[in-house]
Formats: C-alpha cells, structure tokens, sequence
C-alpha cells in the first residue's frame, strides 16, 4: 500500500504519523472499498463484545462476501465477461499514542469468476507502520508494504498494466529524525522497492530491485511552513534485463499547514540519470501532497513527475507523470461514500532519449456507498473503471465492474 508515487515526506514525523497513517488506511479503502468497516469502532473489540474482563487489545478483524459483474475479466481489446464473487479478511491492529507507534494492516481477497476459466483471483497484503521516539530529538520511523496479487497496480509502475499475471512487490520505508535545534532538523532515509513477477517472460524485462538513499535539511520558519533541501541516489538493479541505472536528485521543497488539518509537500529539482549501456540523461523531477483529515471525511492527493522504470517492452526510459486522488466522505451518521481516481501517462523511449518508443496511460476510477446497519454489518456498492491507451502495437482496452455486498466487524 502504500502507496506508489516517490514521496518522501520530511519535518516532524511525530507530528503527522497518526495522520498519515489515517490516511493510508483511507486511501486502501478507497482502493478496495469492500474491505471498509463499520464507523462505530470506539473501544477495544473485547469491549464491544461485552467481554470487557479481557485485555484491552487494539485488534479489528472485518470479513465481507461481494457479488458483481465484469465487463473484461481478460484485460483486452477482445473483451470477456464473467458474473464473480469474492470473500476477503481484513485484521487491523493500531496503537497510537506511545513512545512506540504501531500500526497494521493486513488484507487477504479470493475471486473467483464464474463464465472464465483460469482467471480465479488470490491476493493478499501487508502494510505496518512503526515510530519510535528514542528522545525529544532523535526518532525511527518504518514503513513496510508487501503485496502478492495477479491484478495490475495502477497507482505505481510496478509492470504492465495489460496482463494478469502473479506477481510479488514490496516497497520499504526507513528514516532516522534528529532535530538540531528548535528551527533545524533532518531527516536520513533508506527506501527498498523488489518487484518479482512469477512469470519469467514478463519477469525477465520486470524483475528488479530499487534502493533509494535520502538526506533531507529541514528548516523551520514557523510552527506551520517548513523550507527542505534533500539529495537522492537512486539504483535500480534488474535480474536479466540490460536497463540497470542510477540516479541523482537535487531538490528543494516546502512544508506547510494551511490549517490544523490540512498539510502541503511539494518537491521540486533536477534528476540525473546514467543507463548502464545507454548514457547518461536529466530531466526536472517534481513531487507534491496534499492530505486533509476530519472527523468525518479525508483527502488525499499525490502527484509525481520524473524517471519511472520502463513497463514497456523496448523502452530503456520512461518519463511519467502520475497523479492520484482518494476520498472519504461521511454523508450522514450511516451512510458514507468512498472515491479513488489514478491517472498516468509514460513517454517511453530508447538509448538517452532520441528515440521515441511511444506513449502510454491509464485512468482507474473507483466510487463506492456504504451503508452502516450497525456496528457489525455494514452494505456497500461499488463501480471500478478502468481505460488503458494503446502503446504502439499493443492495443488498449477498457473494464468496467459492478459489485455489492456486506461485511461483518468483529
């Protein structure tokens, strides 16, 4: 879960872990609204289970059944349909508010598609956060996302959006905080990303593993803006394919709270990058956030423009503009609504840019209701739209799915 764009947030991350990880939660639900839960979760679930002699233990476990239709189960232009049911188990676990955070979210989904054979569904993912204050100064945080699945991802350029194929992903987050004085802070980060296909054809172009060191100087104007200066160095070292490369980022940004609940990134600079066999290459890198959290709804919008890894095949670079929007919104005391949209375009070409090798894009769109019966069963309906643009000879194709159902909270 991540998320998928490159965003580095920096400044005080005690300050905004609780919120971040709202909203990543946000965000997931958004992505798989079958997976939301009941609104009403004050209280241990011992507690709400009138066993209240038990230990208080900050675990959720939430289990729903969907039924629906889709438009193209086989992601092509030459479209099958199929009448599908899917079972999913979600179990959170949350403890905010000590010297040591932690947060867990771990999700679990079986489809299975009536009218077309082989394209069953079995996935699962992990997502956990980890803060630590070892003093006033100095603090740890961790974020880890592992995902197994055959659906493509659509909010990062994990491998080609074309294909159902099983695949293997995780993206790590490590920094260290240490606040030099009441007005100069920074912030040391490690990211790891290894994506692993399954299938050695698309494997041996996909398989690859992405490490990204980070040193970032921040400097506090006020309580609410922040200026950051950062430097990356980026390596992407692939399993067979021939595209390994490293890069460079100098950048320079702002922090700001525009009000108590809403929060501003953005990043901006220049990227260098050296193919292994291709030369060398920039290009100007931009990054932005915008998060806004309430008591009854959130937001959370993330932008990106930069070097990508290639998906395409023939591609040695890609340059890609990505943006991607979730929603959370409370209509009434019951009833709450849901919205996630993804859009992308890569500009894909050989060697150090001269030769274009085509374009390509995406738009996934997800809305969804749910309807709260009482702290344990919750109803939801939910739409998923899914364009993807042709690239050269590979053809484009459109999905549509429809699904409801009903979840139990425990």
């Amino acid at each position: 879960m991540i998320l998928p764009c490159r965003i580095h947030l920096a400044g005080n991350h005690n300050r905004a872990d609780s919120l971040l990880l709202r909203l990543l939660f946000a965000a997931l639900l958004a992505l798989h609204p079958e997976q939301t839960h009941g609104q009403d979760t004050t209280g241990s679930t011992f507690e709400q289970a009138g066993l209240g002699w038990l230990p208080a233990v900050p675990v959720q476990i939430t289990a729903g059944v969907n039924a629906g239709y889709d438009d193209n189960v086989t992601l092509s232009s030459n479209p099958k349909s199929s009448w599908f049911a899917s079972e999913n188990v979600v179990l959170t676990y949350d403890r905010p508010g000590e010297q040591t955070e932690f947060y867990l979210l771990g999700v679990g989904r079986f489809t299975q598609n009536f009218d077309v054979t082989g394209q069953n569904e079995k996935s699962g993912n992990v997502t956990m956060a980890l803060t630590h204050n070892f003093s006033t100064r100095l603090s740890f945080y961790a974020s880890i996302y592992a995902a197994y699945q055959n659906e493509p991802n659509f909010q990062s350029n994990v491998g080609p959006e074309n294909v159902r194929a099983n695949f293997f992903d995780t993206r790590d987050i490590f920094s260290l905080t240490y606040h030099w004085s009441s007005r100069v802070s920074s912030v040391t980060s490690y990211t790891f990303e290894r994506v692993l296909y399954d299938q050695s054809s698309i494997g041996d172009t996909q398989n690859r593993i992405d490490s990204t060191f980070g040193e970032q100087l921040v400097f506090n104007l006020s309580t609410r803006t922040s200026l950051v200066g950062e430097y990356r160095y980026e390596t992407i070292t692939y399993d067979t394919a021939p595209t390994d490369s490293t890069t460079h980022f100098l950048l320079g940004g702002i922090n700001h709270n525009l009000t108590e609940h809403l929060i501003v990134h953005l990043r901006a600079g220049e990227s260098f990058r050296s193919l292994e066999n291709d030369g060398d290459s920039s290009l100007p890198y931009f990054e932005s956030s915008l998060s806004y959290v309430s008591s009854n709804h959130s937001l959370n919008w993330l932008t990106s423009y930069g070097f990508e890894s290639p998906t395409a095949g023939g591609a040695t670079t890609t340059k890609t503009f990505r943006t991607g929007l979730t929603l959370n919104y409370g209509l009434t005391s019951r009833i709450s609504s849901v919205a996630g949209v993804y859009y992308h375009h890569d500009d894909n070409s050989g060697g150090t840019g001269t030769g274009s090798t085509g374009t390509g894009g995406s738009v996934d769109l997800n809305v969804g209701l749910r309807y709260l019966i009482n702290k344990h069963f919750t109803l939801n309906l939910d739409y998923n739209h899914t364009t993807l643009g042709s690239m050269g000879s590979t053809p484009g194709y459109s999905r549509n799915r429809y699904s409801g159902g009903v979840t139990y909270t425990y």
